[in-house]
């Protein structure tokens, strides 16, 4: 099999030294620990195809297709190599040759696709089309970059991606829950955090945070943009007093996750209002990357304004 796709980035693969300042902050490393789930992993699977010493196989497609695209390896590879768009390449070939993985990208169930067009619209990787002959969405797993905006989006549920890193609703779900169900002391607050303007700053700061008040209910999430109305009410629903959602400068999400969180926000804000409870519950936040400091300063003013408010 000829990888004219990877032929390209074959000097690139040889500048990479396997240091592994690129597995650190990489979210896919963070859920599972193994190596081959890091981005020097997948790169030695890259190098492995385009020398032959790797077959392709389903699993190693299922391990190219897995990355969530937040570029910190390349922001912290001193070799200045791309992992990200070796990976898109990789795809590309793979795909070429039958093998299709999963990984991180969505998926969208036929039975339940009403092919309303709200998912292709906020797909800013224009991954999502939709079939006017069959009248459903097509996924192109090489574009998509499994930001999960499009899942949050979807009215039925028909977009979803697969459990194991984090971003499934069943995940987060669950993560709300044993965030509150862990969470020492009051007000009880709940914080989804976004990966690409928070990491790797909040994680080098968690020992900080750790010993914080109110620190424990931190969830990190790919893109703000995940976040849907119904996990949001979940959350107040499990005994949280008050929610935040800590997301990217409005100028500076690939994905306009941080739009479309403004959106839900303001939705779910006018529909706590009608159920009785203050919006002011609910409040967004905009961070850049690496101000992981103002985020606990807004962290406590916000905590500071639960307290007086109670429990609901």
């Amino acid at each position: 099999m000829e990888f004219k796709r990877l032929e390209k980035w074959g000097s690139e693969l040889n500048l990479c030294i396997r240091c592994g300042y690129c597995c650190e902050h990489c979210p896919l490393y963070r859920a599972s620990n193994w190596e081959i789930d890091t981005p020097r992993g997948r790169l030695l699977l890259a190098y492995g195809l385009l020398t032959g010493e790797v077959d392709p196989s389903p699993y190693v497609a299922e391990k190219l297709f897995e990355c969530f695209y937040c570029g910190n390896c390349s922001k912290s590879c001193s070799a200045k190599v791309t992992p990200t768009d070796i990976f898109t390449d990789a795809r590309a070939d793979l795909l070429e040759f039958g093998f299709a993985g999963q990984g991180t990208t969505v998926r969208n169930d036929e039975k339940l696709c009403m092919a309303c067009g709200r998912c292709v619209l906020t797909c800013k990787s224009e991954a999502l089309s939709v079939d006017m002959g069959s009248m459903r969405v097509l996924v192109d797993k090489v574009k998509c970059k499994g930001c999960g905006v499009c899942v949050a989006e979807c009215p039925v549920g028909a977009m979803s991606q697969k459990t194991g890193f984090g971003v499934s609703r069943e995940e987060l779900s669950a993560a709300v829950e044993n965030s509150l169900r862990t969470m020492n002391g009051s007000p009880k607050v709940v914080v989804f955090c976004c990966n690409w303007s928070m990491t790797p700053g909040l994680q080098l700061s968690r020992m900080e945070f750790k010993g914080a008040e109110n620190a424990s209910g931190i969830i990190v999430t790919v893109c703000s943009g995940r976040i849907d109305p119904g996990l949001i009410l979940e959350a107040f629903d499990q005994g949280a007093w008050g929610v935040m959602i800590a997301c990217c400068p409005l100028d500076e999400c690939e994905h306009d996750g941080n739009y479309r969180a403004k959106e839900r926000c303001a939705l779910v804000g006018r529909l706590l209002d009608v159920l009785g409870v203050q919006s002011e519950r609910l409040k967004l936040e905009h961070f850049a990357t690496g101000e992981a400091q103002k985020l606990k300063n807004a962290l406590k003013s916000f905590a500071g304004e639960i307290a007086s408010l109670g429990p609901i």
